[in-house]
């Protein structure tokens, strides 16, 4: 029988550390963030990271459900926050961004924390 490797970190993990590693306030541009996060999967420096999420070719952009889910629930546990009256931004500072840090970012990432931060970097160019 096969010995499965479960991964230390959860597709949540990877999308809280990613926002958690961007400016204090970003983009709410759905298109922005699942297209450039489907891109990203594309490169295989990327792809241990990002393999859990499926995007879908038929929509108007890559979508991800999954993606979207994790999202929304951030926003549902107030660690994410989407600016009025808009709703055209994101914001996250202050305690939950250290949170995050300190028990997703440093504790669960280990080798994979420099790709985590070069994703980041990406992101960010991108929901300016």
């Amino acid at each position: 029988m096969a010995v499965v490797t479960k991964k230390p970190f959860s597709p949540s993990d990877v999308v809280a550390a990613l926002l958690a590693l961007l400016p204090d306030e970003f983009s709410n541009d759905p298109r922005k963030i699942h297209s450039t996060m489907a891109r990203l999967q594309e490169d295989s420096c990327y792809a241990s990271l990002l393999e859990d999420f499926d995007f879908l070719d038929y929509a108007a952009y890559p979508y991800s459900p999954l993606l979207a889910r994790i999202l929304n629930r951030m926003q549902e546990s107030r660690l994410l926050c989407s600016l009025n009256p808009e709703y055209e931004r994101y914001q996250m500072k202050g305690d939950p961004r250290k949170a995050i840090i300190d028990d997703i970012v440093t504790k669960k990432f280990g080798d994979q924390e420099e790709k985590l931060r070069e994703i980041a970097c990406k992101l960010a160019e991108v929901l300016k």
